[in-house]
């Protein structure tokens, strides 16, 4: 699938986007929200199926360390497999919190009921996804996920070519690469 330079036209920004065990232990779902992210013209730059440790969880959430929920949130997000994306779009950080909805299911059901977690979340913490709420998070968290990935030299090198369009959608690897062609 190649995209238009004019469906790309403004600069891309990079958002995580992770899907948490509860959505991953279901192989159906989990093909679902692939979708989705194509769907919703998402660029997947890079994805990675993960099992954390519960210090990696404890690390990951650390800012809400003192907080009501941070124990069965922990507990949680290391029970099992999640699979975690960067993703680019412009204005990636709005648009994957719009498609992902409210964080509380109840809330997601009636006001988002076509969000990811008005369908398909169960609880507050088994809401499915995460995302990154602002650009500073955004970088700290694929930072967290990626070490290897460079984000500013992807914004200089590889970025001009995602948004010219110069991609395709990779099924194998399930991600989009720079296409071959010249």
């Amino acid at each position: 699938m190649l995209l238009t330079a004019r469906r790309l036209s403004k600069v891309l920004q990079l958002t995580l986007a992770v899907i948490k065990p509860d959505a991953v232990a279901h192989p159906v779902m989990l093909e679902a929200l692939h979708q989705r992210i194509l769907d919703n013209n998402f660029v997947i730059v890079k994805c990675k199926d993960l099992v954390w440790r519960r210090q990696d969880s404890e690390r990951f959430y650390v800012e809400h360390s003192g907080r009501f929920f941070y124990q069965r949130l922990v507990e949680f997000m290391s029970s099992g497999p999640m699979r975690a994306y960067l993703l680019a779009r412009e204005d990636a950080i709005r648009h994957w919190r719009e498609l992902m909805g409210p964080t509380k299911v109840f809330r997601a059901r009636y006001t988002a009921p076509e969000s990811i977690r008005g369908q398909f979340g169960l609880t507050d913490t088994r809401n499915t996804t995460h995302g990154s709420d602002s650009i500073e998070s955004a970088r700290r968290e694929i930072d967290f996920f990626f070490p290897d990935f460079c984000m500013e030299e992807w914004m200089d090198k590889e970025e001009p070519l995602f948004r010219s369009g110069q991609i395709h959608y990779d099924d194998q690897k399930q991600i989009h690469t720079l296409s071959t062609q010249s």
